[in-house]
């Protein structure tokens, strides 16, 4: 039986020269191979923003600064429902290296060439909107 209340997930949009961060699902995970913003669940009493530094360093060794949230969906899939924030974000240091820390790929990509990536369904609707909105929100 699915969980009645959605799990509370952030993301971050981090940007490059003009491009977004995207990350592969680690094998053996649930959409494993698909590409979303990188993130991950909330926990209990965690403030989304320490969340978003905790996750980025846990999977891409990554010091991040967590600005404002610029877009928030809930999703069901079949098992589960999500409710996601995605949130502006910026490497503490442009010059530090990522390193993918569960063997995951990532990708600096384009906006324009988010409808082409494999995106995990519930981020879906927030590459529609970068892309309608041409970026201007980041």
């Amino acid at each position: 039986m699915s969980n009645p209340h959605p799990i509370h997930v952030c993301a971050a949009v981090i940007r490059k020269n003009g491009k977004v961060l995207l990350c592969s699902r680690p094998d053996g995970k649930h959409l494993e191979g698909m590409w979303e913003f990188p993130g991950g669940k909330v926990n209990a009493g965690e403030a989304d923003g320490a969340c978003l530094c905790r996750e980025i360093k846990e999977e891409l060794s990554l010091d991040i600064f967590v600005a404002d949230q610029i877009y928030r969906i809930s999703h069901k899939y079949q098992e589960k429902e999500v409710d996601i924030r995605f949130y502006r974000a910026f490497a503490s240091d442009v010059n530090q290296k990522i390193i993918a820390m569960d063997s995951q790929q990532y990708k600096w990509v384009d906006v324009s060439d988010l409808g082409q990536m494999g995106i995990i369904p519930a981020d879906v609707p927030f590459c529609e909107f970068l892309i309608l909105s041409n970026s201007q929100c980041l």
